[in-house]
């Protein structure tokens, strides 16, 4: 496909076809994605749909296969080298035959090749470059089949007539007596508009395959070869053999070759090319590691977790080309415009021939008629048209997926710029959604020193898996003495009390105050004091006691992440209302907000009324984005305008969402906005060029303005400025990696 008419016929016929629901094509990846209705739909309707067009289709690659870096870039490079071998062949000819007929111009050579057998030779030359531009005539003589129309119906009319009717002054003069013309006739306006179309459509093929780069080199993250280790045996094998559950080794600095989870050794891992985050973060026994990511300094043993279109690389891949294949709002606009653009066009030129054969100059006047029509047809492609919004959409969408966060269609990339209002889920998403200590204060009674008693607590609390338990498994920074592990003779896990247990000789419980009731313990006033104190900030405190006596009470919260003060500031700044929208209890809601800086708190809400939440503002008025993690917030997430998921969070919220972060970071919803920002200030620059492109482009080269300026737009020109206008328009979209910080 060349052009956004090309779009639309393929569009047309597929939507057309009993058992398609809808279907999406773009013309930058050349791809359609149809959707399918499984009870009508017949196997092979979509390779006769395209057919029908007058295209040919490829099967990209299979629902369950692993897509192919190496496949991606053969196709590209494919087309590259036919055009390549078109330009070798079309350029020389066309420096001859452009150069012969510059050169009769002059004074001094004038007389010399000024003869017949001069044009002849040309005429001779000129062949092989029409062979060069087959495409232009096959495709366009496909689509007259159909019943289409196109780009290449455009080109290929134009310079057909303008070698026609060169050949016919050259080889039958005496048909058109009346004509004079210069040498070569109009077999160099012909040559040359192949040329540089061809010289156009290959620097387009170049920069679309650059604005398809981000999803490129995803795939090229993917390892083709893994360490199998079988029994005390290490072999190499190819990824598509590795399965769930197998041990495979990867050595320093090689790339991880699924995702897995670390069952001996440490290492820090490279995980910038896959979450976005810059820092390398530290791998030991336990830790999952993501496929396409790289070791650092350690090797590794590992099982593997998931493969092919499992891992979470094949999920961000899956995610970009879904994003790079929609279509925004925006772009249907443009694609229903181009698709009766070309019929229009091709009656303006039939219009502007005749307007110059009843009203040109008497000298020539039907040279004046052809070249004029022929401009009119070479300058009007819509290659910039069709080019202007996919092509921003795709790099936008892979600059996204470069910082770690995946549009889920190109539509939502465009919802984003009217968003007023962004909803904050509290757990996992404004918070860690991991207890941490924030605070302890000790009996005005104590009979043990800190570094005794703490060495207590974490001997007993280090034998469970409670978040709780791990949260106190760390001694605090106050402490000065040496914590040292302590035998524990005993432990015993209260279901949702804590814990209690005989640690070196003492009897240790660790928990709520129910905990300590239940042993008819008191906990001394001052405790009592500090424990109101830790809940008005938002904390649950945990008591300690020792032998009977309640010796420390521990605030544990889930606190902030390192980033969401700044990036509520932040959308703060942008005029943006934050809301909070949490399950917990109305104290501890509004203390987090208040120290993220939030004013607006929904608290205590069930996690099926979520969505009702949701829509109650948007009934208000609000355009919303929903950001959250957990299963409890899918419904929010797909009620809200755009839904946004945390990439730790639950599969659920994942499949709810429009974008998802692959990082548990908020910085995230302002890089979202800022690449949706910089791509539509991109797609409606594309927009105005190529409209303006056309609007001013047909009628000069009509000749409008001939009657003030006595000269007439070459169809050269037109040819060089319609390739211009498509590389341009792409080359605008690739400037988005510097506009986006």
């Amino acid at each position: 496909m060349h052009c956004a008419a090309c779009v639309q016929r393929v569009e047309t016929e597929l939507r057309q076809t009993p058992g398609i629901i809808d279907a999406t094509v773009n013309l930058v990846t050349n791809r359609a994605t149809v959707a399918v209705d499984d009870s009508t739909f017949i196997d092979g309707s979509i390779e006769a749909a395209i057919t029908r067009a007058g295209y040919t289709a490829e099967g990209v690659y299979a629902e369950r296969e692993q897509p192919s870096a190496g496949h991606a870039r053969h196709r590209r490079e494919a087309t590259l080298d036919e055009l390549r071998s078109a330009l070798r062949l079309s350029i020389p000819l066309t420096a001859v035959v452009m150069g012969t007929s510059m050169l009769a111009m002059l004074p001094t050579v004038h007389a010399a090749l000024h003869a017949h057998w001069v044009d002849v030779v040309l005429l001779l030359l000129t062949l092989p470059i029409l062979w060069a531009g087959r495409t232009f005539y096959v495709t366009a003589a496909r689509g007259l089949r159909y019943r289409t129309l196109s780009m290449d119906t455009l080109v290929s009319v134009g310079t057909a007539a303008a070698f026609i009717y060169s050949a016919v002054l050259i080889l039958a003069p005496d048909a058109v007596a009346t004509q004079m013309h210069h040498v070569g006739a109009y077999l160099d306006t012909t040559a040359t508009i192949i040329t540089l179309v061809l010289v156009g459509r290959y620097l387009e093929a170049r920069a679309k395959g650059k604005a398809a780069d981000a999803l490129q080199r995803l795939l090229e993250l993917r390892p083709p070869t893994a360490r199998l280790r079988r029994g005390n045996a290490e072999q190499i094998v190819s990824i598509d053999d590795v399965v769930v559950n197998d041990v495979v080794t990867v050595l320093p600095g090689e790339r991880i070759p699924v995702d897995a989870v670390v069952i001996d050794g440490t290492s820090t891992i490279d995980e910038s090319m896959v979450t976005g985050e810059s820092m390398p973060v530290e791998r030991t026994v336990h830790a999952p590691v993501i496929g396409g990511t790289v070791n650092g300094t350690g090797a590794l043993t590992l099982r593997v977790t998931a493969t092919g279109i499992d891992t979470v690389l094949s999920g961000i891949i899956a995610a970009v080309e879904r994003a790079q294949s929609g279509k925004a709002p925006i772009q249907r606009l443009a694609d229903r415009i181009s698709g009766i653009f070309v019929p229009i066009v091709l009656s303006i030129a039939v219009t502007t021939f005749a307007a110059w054969m009843l009203f040109g100059p008497e000298a020539d006047t039907f040279a004046h008629a052809i070249q004029a029509a022929i401009a009119v047809l070479i300058i009007a492609c819509p290659c910039a048209l069709g080019l202007a919004t996919p092509t921003a959409i795709v790099v936008g969408t892979g600059i996204g997926a470069e910082r770690g966060v995946l549009f889920g269609s190109a539509e939502s990339l465009e919802r984003f710029r009217h968003i007023n209002t962004v909803v904050l889920d509290k757990t996992g998403t404004l918070t860690m959604g991991t207890p941490t200590m924030v605070d302890v204060a000790y009996a005005s009674t104590g009979t043990i020193a800190p570094d005794r008693l703490w060495s207590v607590i974490t001997s007993l609390e280090r034998r469970s898996e409670h978040p709780v338990a791990k949260a106190l498994t760390m001694p605090p920074s106050t402490v000065q003495g040496a914590v040292t592990n302590l035998p524990v003779e005993r432990s015993e896990a209260v279901v949702g009390k804590g814990t209690v247990g005989i640690v070196d000789g003492l009897r240790v419980r660790i928990g709520t105050e129910a905990l300590m009731e239940d042993a008819l313990l008191i906990v001394p006033q001052d405790l009592h004091a500090a424990a109101e104190s830790m809940a008005m900030r938002g904390a649950t405190t945990v008591y300690v006691a020792v032998n009977g006596l309640v010796l420390a009470a521990i605030g544990v919260a889930d606190v902030l992440r390192p980033t969401s003060v700044d990036v509520v500031r932040s959308l703060r700044s942008r005029g943006i209302e934050v809301v909070l929208l949490t399950g917990d209890n109305v104290h501890v809601a509004k203390a987090i907000a208040a120290e993220a800086g939030i004013e607006s708190v929904i608290a205590g809400v069930r996690p099926e009324t979520k969505a009702t939440h949701i829509e109650r503002l948007q009934h208000a008025g609000k355009t919303v984005a929903m950001v959250g993690d957990g299963i409890n917030d899918a419904p929010a997430l797909a009620q809200a305008d755009i839904g946004i998921a945390m990439g730790g969070g639950t599969d659920a919220a994942k499949a709810s969402a429009d974008v998802t972060l692959v990082r548990d970071d908020l910085q995230g919803v302002l890089t979202a906005m800022d690449v949706s920002a910089a791509t539509l200030a991109t797609i409606r620059q594309n927009l105005f060029f190529a409209f303006a492109y056309n609007t001013l482009g047909i009628p000069i080269a009509a000749g409008l303005l001939y009657p003030i300026t006595g000269i007439m737009l070459s169809p050269m020109i037109a040819a060089a400025a319609m390739a211009l206008s498509s590389v341009t328009v792409v080359t605008n979209a690739l400037r988005l990696r510097r506009t986006v910080a």
